[in-house]
């Protein structure tokens, strides 16, 4: 299959959350609103882990082009991270609780990275890897989806629009690296296993725990209009469930999804949405 290559911009926003006017920012639906708040606490732990992964192996990385891309994918990710942090302290000014879930995680996570850095790193690398995978994906599916995105406040649209446009363009980088080093498909299909079990796992889990604390845990027309939203006809998880499953093909390479038509659309529509400022560039052969 016909592999497609980009390249990689490391960009900063500053969007405005406290113009939001409530957390039910995906059109006016909390069941939504706090499935992505939920993910959102994973971002900054999980996205400091990616790095972390990958960068463990970037001095057995002999190819240059791919140690370049390996630089501009950790600027990518820290600002990522940095900006979903804000994000974060924005939800916990209307949850305070939401501060305890997100040490929890971060906990989580750096205690299972350590542990698996000292008997298997390999295998760190491989889930992340499967989370690349699963992130682009569902950028990929975001910006598919303009009827959705009309839904979202704007400030909150540009930080999703943003972070969904990089994920794409450095979607391959950690992949790469796995290849190079010698990863398995066995190691990567475990990877993706237990990564998208303990993804849905957490994510609901913290969902369930902010609905409550929001008092909106019982608003069952709230809760159909969601499931309707991300697993109907037509819905989210609906549509992205064949990307998905082309990470079990053997000869599957992330960039054989070839999305630089999304990318062109929405890094210009995002200039319209907030202040772009553009801080490096990589272009990947």
């Amino acid at each position: 299959m016909k592999t497609f290559r980009s390249t990689i911009h490391i960009r900063s926003i500053q969007p405005r959350y406290e113009a939001t006017p409530d957390l039910h920012w995906f059109g006016g639906n909390p069941f939504v609103s706090h499935l992505v708040h939920a993910l959102s606490f994973l971002f900054p732990p999980g996205e400091a882990m990616f790095v972390r992964s990958v960068n463990h192996f970037k001095d057995k990385v002999t190819d240059p082009d791919l140690r370049r891309a390996i630089k501009a994918f950790a600027g990518q990710e820290h600002l990522h991270s940095q900006s979903h942090y804000d994000f974060n302290l924005w939800i916990q000014t209307r949850i305070p609780e939401a501060h305890d879930y997100c040490q929890r995680i971060a906990a989580g996570i750096d205690r299972n990275y350590a542990r698996m850095e000292k008997k298997k790193p390999i295998v760190n690398l491989a889930v992340t890897v499967a989370l690349e995978h699963i992130t682009a994906v569902m950028a990929a599916t975001f910006l598919s989806r303009p009827d959705m995105l009309e839904k979202i406040h704007p400030e909150i649209r540009s930080l999703f629009i943003w972070h969904a446009i990089e994920e794409i363009e450095h979607k391959s980088v950690a992949f790469d690296v796995y290849q190079s080093v010698g990863g398995t498909y066995a190691t990567r299909i475990w990877g993706l296993v237990v990564s998208t079990l303990l993804l849905v796992s957490k994510t609901l889990y913290y969902q369930g725990k902010l609905l409550q604390k929001d008092g909106q845990l019982s608003n069952w027309r709230a809760g159909l209009s969601a499931l309707r939203d991300c697993f109907g006809g037509g819905g989210f998880f609906t549509v992205l469930r064949g990307r998905y499953l082309d990470f079990f093909r053997r000869d599957f390479h992330p960039s054989q999804h070839d999305d630089r038509d999304l990318v062109e659309t929405w890094q210009g529509k995002l200039s319209q949405l907030t202040t772009v400022k553009v801080i490096g560039r990589v272009e990947v052969p």
